[in-house]
């Protein structure tokens, strides 16, 4: 099977951040797995998966965060792994964890942004979850 151009981004970003991250890898008969650990063990891990159609996610590998759908347009695509890597590798980060889901928020350039994982946001829900501050890749 080719490698898709999402795929061959995917590696190339992971292989500019060798000296603090590693790559994975794993593959069936109808998809990719692609996670970016990093040696940092307070950071957050990327996961890309890909079908063999050319369909897939990518998001932090925390049960909190809403994976990026892939495949409908290559340039968003591009766009959606390389904030995503971009958004692990900076550690702006935080996330809120609870149930089967919670909340991630996304600090940058002095904006903050929520985005929610089969939880509702009901009163006091900062207080009931658990926190997890993702550290820099470097």
């Amino acid at each position: 099977m080719a490698v898709s151009v999402l795929e061959r981004h995917f590696v190339e970003r992971a292989a500019a951040l060798v000296d603090c991250a590693a790559l994975s890898r794993a593959e069936d008969e109808y998809a990719v797995w692609l996670w970016l650990r990093p040696s940092q063990p307070r950071a957050a891990a990327v996961l890309l998966y890909l079908t063999r159609q050319g369909h897939g996610t990518v998001a932090l590998d925390d049960p909190a965060c809403v994976p990026a759908e892939l495949g409908e347009d290559e340039h968003d695509d591009l766009r959606a792994i390389d904030h995503v890597i971009d958004l692990a590798v900076d550690g702006a980060a935080v996330a809120y964890r609870w149930r089967r889901g919670g909340c991630v928020e996304e600090s940058r350039d002095g904006a903050t942004t929520r985005s929610w994982m089969n939880v509702v946001p009901l009163p006091g829900w900062r207080r009931r979850a658990l926190r997890v501050d993702y550290a820099p890749y470097r």
